[in-house]
């Protein structure tokens, strides 16, 4: 009788602890491209870095990430314009743009699932961070591999940065932000 008790003790704090352990957290790492889309009265400029790395952890809490990549490696398939846009968002001071998002709960897919999310992000530009809701889609086959794409817009003038003129005709404040990342989730 006292033998089946104590086996009954240890089931239940076994299945007690098996249910309070924490969850394993999963290392998210990646690349991929992002865009800046800037529009003048005259012309619309496309930028493009092919150098996007991004790095997170999804846990108990939730989901971590960040994106960033160095801001010279921004191509418009013009050096001028591409020089011209270092020197506006002072690429030698500033050589990184980084976005940092949160989103706490969030559970990665574990079978083949499209999902839209919106986290919470902090997009770091120039040297300023300014806060903003960013949209993401979710995409897997199999719950390891990962392709998420995003698209925002970012104004120049929130970031402090002095909007570039062309005849004097200063670009538009607002820049929409795209891009796609390949991300692999690893316990």
């Amino acid at each position: 009788m006292f033998a089946r008790r104590l086996l009954l003790f240890w089931l239940i704090v076994a299945a007690a602890g098996a249910n309070s352990a924490p969850a394993l957290a999963q290392q998210l790492s990646g690349n991929g491209v992002v865009e800046y889309q800037l529009v003048h009265k005259l012309h619309k400029v496309v930028g493009r870095s092919k150098a996007m790395a991004v790095r997170g952890t999804v846990d108990a809490s939730g989901l971590k990430v960040m994106a960033r990549t160095q801001v010279g490696t921004f191509d418009s398939e013009n050096t001028n314009r591409d020089e011209h846009m270092m020197e506006a968002v002072e690429g030698a001071k500033y050589p990184w743009v980084a976005v940092r998002a949160a989103l706490p709960g969030y559970k990665l897919p574990t079978s083949a699932n499209t999902t839209k999310v919106t986290v919470q992000g902090a997009v770091e530009l120039h040297g300023v961070t300014v806060n903003h809701p960013i949209a993401l889609s979710v995409e897997t086959k199999d719950g390891v591999h990962f392709q998420v794409r995003f698209e925002f817009v970012e104004s120049l003038t929130a970031h402090k940065i002095e909007r570039p003129s062309l005849f004097f005709v200063p670009v538009d404040d607002a820049i929409t932000i795209t891009g796609t990342a390949v991300i692999t989730a690893k316990q």
